[in-house]
């Protein structure tokens, strides 16, 4: 059933991504129409102009609506996927030796079962929509680039590989920090758990001081781990804008030599200058939620570790035997 229902969030946002896409060469016909309007004999053919900008009117309204039903239905498919992940892990919890919860912290064993999901489909919630619908836009924009100018399309791909690879290269800096980030959460949660609940312990042998530098110390930990992993995080999306302001600057240079030569109208100019920032747009989406995404990744792990512990053996099934049992 879920996979159905993410077969059909993909069909919705290939249609709200089509007419996203389609609109600015609409709007690009719209200004060709008031040029030759304006430099004709005739004047502007008002009728024509109302026609196309009632047109792309509905075609964005209908972007809205499939839009609004994707993120709807893709809503209730993540907290579905996350509620049975939450009944797996209570299973597990039931199945696990006593040895294991002896050995694991509770405070770190909750946090996997609390905030670590919780992270997950916090991620899921805000990355699996926001990537699909980027990479569709992408794919759009770059077939109606070439559909006006290839040479002005060419132009906008010189900046797609380093943006890609500097997304690639600070991602997999980050994935390590988040990680540590989120083991650094769980140790701190289980000394605060086991503080709370042997507090009268700790009173009765005078370990306040001891505990509070741990705690202190640990709190550090969990600064340090989380301020490298945000900073590093935070540093993918200055870069795609810079890359993308690039890209616009290098548009507009070789259009203008273009509209100066003939070669392209205006109307396909503001065509491709729209369709230049939404190509750059869709890399610093993916840019700010390669955090979010890399950060469930790790919360992902922790929750799998508990997932792929080993388990108690089975209980051995009762016999039928009807003699009776003497001695």
């Amino acid at each position: 059933a879920e996979r159905a229902r993410l077969v059909f969030v993909l069909l919705l946002t290939v249609g709200s991504v089509g007419l996203t896409v389609i609109g600015p060469r609409l709007l690009g016909q719209a200004t060709d129409i008031i040029v030759r309007g304006v430099f004709g004999p005739d004047g502007i053919d008002f009728g024509a102009l109302h026609a196309k900008l009632l047109f792309i009117a509905v075609l964005y309204v209908g972007s809205w609506a499939l839009g609004y039903a994707q993120a709807y239905i893709l809503a209730g498919v993540v907290q579905r996927s996350m509620y049975q992940l939450r009944e797996s892990v209570e299973l597990k919890l039931n199945r696990l030796p006593l040895g294991y919860i002896d050995r694991q912290p509770r405070g770190d064993l909750l946090s996997r079962v609390t905030n670590d999901i919780d992270n997950l489909a916090q991620s899921l919630q805000q990355t699996i929509s926001q990537i699909l619908t980027s990479l569709l836009t992408l794919l759009g924009v770059t077939i109606m680039m070439f559909s006006i100018s290839p040479l002005l399309a060419l132009v906008a791909l010189t900046t797609v590989p380093l943006s890609v690879w500097l997304m690639k290269f600070i991602g997999q800096q980050a994935r390590p920090r988040f990680l540590s980030q989120w083991r650094h959460t769980g140790d701190l949660n289980a000394q605060a758990e086991e503080v709370f609940t042997g507090h009268a312990i700790v009173k009765s042998f005078g370990r306040q001081r001891e505990v509070e530098e741990r705690f202190r110390s640990d709190n550090d930990q969990l600064y340090e781990a989380s301020f490298r992993a945000q900073f590093m995080s935070s540093l993918i999306q200055p870069i795609t804008i810079f890359m993308g302001n690039i890209q616009y600057v290098l548009i507009a240079v070789v259009g203008g030599v273009s509209i100066s030569n003939g070669s392209i109208s205006i109307g396909d100019m503001q065509a491709m200058i729209q369709y230049a920032r939404q190509f750059s747009q869709p890399l610093t989406h993916m840019a700010s939620m390669a955090a979010t995404f890399q950060s469930g990744i790790a919360s992902m792990e922790r929750v799998l570790e508990l997932l792929d512990a080993d388990e108690m053996s089975p209980e051995q099934e009762p016999t039928v035997d009807g003699r009776p049992v003497r001695g």
